[in-house]
């Protein structure tokens, strides 16, 4: 499962191709990435994520559509105590508007495993987010999914971003995540099917944009996640409140 969360780029990167070309009508970027592992809040999915996608954005008035696509293969951790998936398909949507200071996006994820289809699940998504001051942003993204976890994920970050030249920038996130009543966030040592719910855990992100020619951009990025102690973190009996450190690189072509 992707992480769907403006401080990790944006909810899903259709978002950001609308607010940065917002006198364009459609526009559009292919991505491919790599990064040591995969970590969807806060828990270990896998080792060696593999990823490609396409997003789309068009610019209608004062509201913003967008849609995409992702992929993603992974190796399953070694020792997992139970069969799980390696490959996932994403398909999501949104409609975005500016209500004054605030900007607002609707949208929908399904999540789809090709080799494990028992957990194909979906979600409904709304965000808001406002500049503060000196470019530092706020944001809050509520997903509730209403299909195979039937519960509730809150992700709230800062975001600030630095340009160092036309071609070259800095963005940086930090933030924490809420859950309630969401089955996939489980309790490490507790029994089956019982849920982790409420604080989640903190990230710090920083991602590194360089438009080495124009419109191809190679982003190298960091990531450190530390999840609550009652959580589980991984698919092995224990791994509960780990921390992580995920470092990655994306390669996009927009047009």
């Amino acid at each position: 499962m992707r992480n769907y969360s403006k401080t990790v780029g944006a909810l899903a990167a259709a978002s950001t191709l609308v607010a940065g070309y917002a006198s364009a009508e459609l526009e559009g970027e292919v991505h491919v990435g790599y990064s040591n592992m995969y970590e969807f809040r806060f828990f270990d999915v896998g080792d060696s994520l593999f990823e490609a996608g396409v997003d789309l954005a068009y610019e209608a008035g004062p509201v913003s559509l967008s849609a995409g696509a992702w992929y993603g293969g992974w190796d399953n951790r070694n020792g997992a105590v139970a069969p799980a998936a390696n490959s996932e398909l994403d398909l999501y949507a949104g409609v975005g508007t500016d209500l004054g200071p605030v900007s607002l996006e609707l949208g929908y994820i399904y999540y789809a495993f090709p080799d494990f289809s028992a957990t194909d699940t979906q979600e409904i998504y709304l965000s808001a987010g406002v500049d503060l001051f000196w470019g530092v942003g706020l944001g809050t993204t509520a997903f509730w999914d209403f299909d195979l976890y039937d519960g509730l994920y809150v992700d709230t970050s800062v975001t600030k971003s630095f340009e160092f030249s036309e071609c070259l920038g800095l963005d940086l996130a930090a933030g924490f995540g809420y859950a309630d009543g969401h089955g996939l966030q489980g309790k490490g040592t507790g029994p089956a099917g019982r849920t982790a719910d409420g604080y989640q855990g903190f990230y710090v992100s920083a991602q590194l944009p360089w438009e080495f020619r124009d419109g191809v951009t190679l982003t190298p990025y960091m990531k450190y996640t530390d999840g609550d102690g009652k959580l589980a973190t991984g698919p092995n009996p224990f791994d509960d409140g780990q921390d992580f450190w995920i470092a990655g690189v994306k390669l996009g072509v927009s047009f």
